[in-house]
């Protein structure tokens, strides 16, 4: 009888439970994992960063000193090594090797025969759960770059323009158009130009993200203060009022 992948992707499966494509992922995933997991232990030993800043939600206090680990990445490493310990059981790798083997050198003897592994009944569980990890690992040791929202697009009625951080141009998600951050700007300060909304600081500060532009509370009170915006007698300014500081600033 003619088996088939248990990906349900119409291919037929050989003598495993998944194709030949599937079969290939499935080893490159592992592959991955043995590539990335020394580089997974230094970030989660604070011995190398991933280019963002840590996100585990910890701040040291003066009266505890600081971990010494990044909670995220260790909690990942140890699902890794739980994952790879429990494939090379299947696997029927040594109980003395499956104790003191590293997870990389775990990997390399999974991957001298993972048969046991891609023709079980439960092959599919395996396929997921090790893709699946492999992806995982690499976010975090490599994760995507950082998009920013820049504000509207000028050629379609509901597209947002997204882009680096740094890039000078993005890309509009729902239409594909390439605009210049720019132009963009522009767009938005001209529409704020028109306003007649007036508030604190505060206020403003949260009308001017919903258009994309970052200008905190506490930089409309300095301007206040300079005397480079005159507030009403209930301490308000006007959002109009300030598009000049912000064109400036730009500039």
């Amino acid at each position: 009888m003619t088996r088939y992948c248990v990906n349900h992707d119409g291919n037929h499966a050989g003598g495993l439970n998944v194709c030949a494509a599937c079969a290939r992922k499935f080893r490159e995933a592992l592959q991955s994992i043995a590539v990335d997991v020394p580089a997974l232990l230094l970030i989660a030993s604070r011995q190398a960063g991933t280019g963002g800043s840590d996100r585990t939600g910890v701040r040291s206090r003066s009266a505890h000193a600081p971990l010494l680990i990044r909670e995220q990445a260790w909690e990942l490493y140890c699902q890794v090594e739980e994952l790879v310990r429990l494939a090379a059981l299947q696997c029927g790798c040594p109980p003395a090797a499956r104790r003191t083997a590293g997870v990389s050198e775990l990997v390399r003897a999974i991957l001298s025969d993972d048969n046991p592994l891609l023709a079980a009944s439960d092959a599919r569980e395996w396929w997921r759960d090790v893709v699946d990890m492999a992806g995982r690992v690499s976010r975090m040791v490599d994760p995507p770059a950082t998009r920013v929202a820049f504000g509207a697009c000028p050629f379609c009625e509901h597209g947002v323009v997204w882009g680096a951080p740094r890039d000078h141009m993005g890309e509009c998600r729902s239409c594909g158009a390439q605009v210049n951050r720019t132009y963009v700007a522009d767009r938005l300060l001209d529409k704020l130009a028109k306003s007649e909304k007036k508030g604190t600081p505060k206020q403003l500060s949260r009308e001017c993200a919903k258009a994309g532009i970052r200008l905190p509370a506490s930089t409309i009170r300095a301007w206040i203060h300079q005397k480079r915006l005159t507030p009403d007698q209930h301490g308000h300014v006007t959002l109009s009022g300030i598009v000049p500081l912000l064109r400036r600033r730009a500039g």
